[in-house]
């Protein structure tokens, strides 16, 4: 018998990246962050978050992809060797908190915002 796949909680659209701006360029997973306060935030509608890992350090894998959709790098903030945070928009304030960690010999990619 197939066993049905596991819905995750944080994607509306498996396979595209911020719920349909492109698809999930070749290489990365989505996840879900395990986080009982991210989890309780998007079942309450008061936060979306996406998450995907690539292997080795490509902080800005998905930076490019996303201004092709419209985005702007409208505050850069790096912070430290292995973590690398902007916020992104298409209008002020920001939409969109883009942070990229390193996790072993992986990158972690999540996409945060309402």
């Amino acid at each position: 018998m197939k066993q049905r796949r596991q819905v995750m909680y944080c994607l509306e659209q498996p396979g595209l990246v911020w719920n349909g701006l492109f698809p999930v360029p070749a290489g990365m997973t989505q996840e879900c962050p395990q986080s009982a306060s991210y989890r309780q935030e998007v079942r309450e509608g008061l936060t979306r978050v996406e998450q995907y890992r690539l292997t080795g350090w490509q902080p800005l894998a998905l930076m490019e992809p996303l201004k092709r959709a419209g985005y702007v790098l409208l505050e850069d903030e790096l912070r430290g060797r292995n973590n690398y945070s902007v916020f992104l928009g298409r209008s002020v304030p920001a939409e969109l908190f883009y942070t990229a960690v390193q996790e072993g010999k992986d990158t972690v990619i999540t996409l945060s915002g309402k």
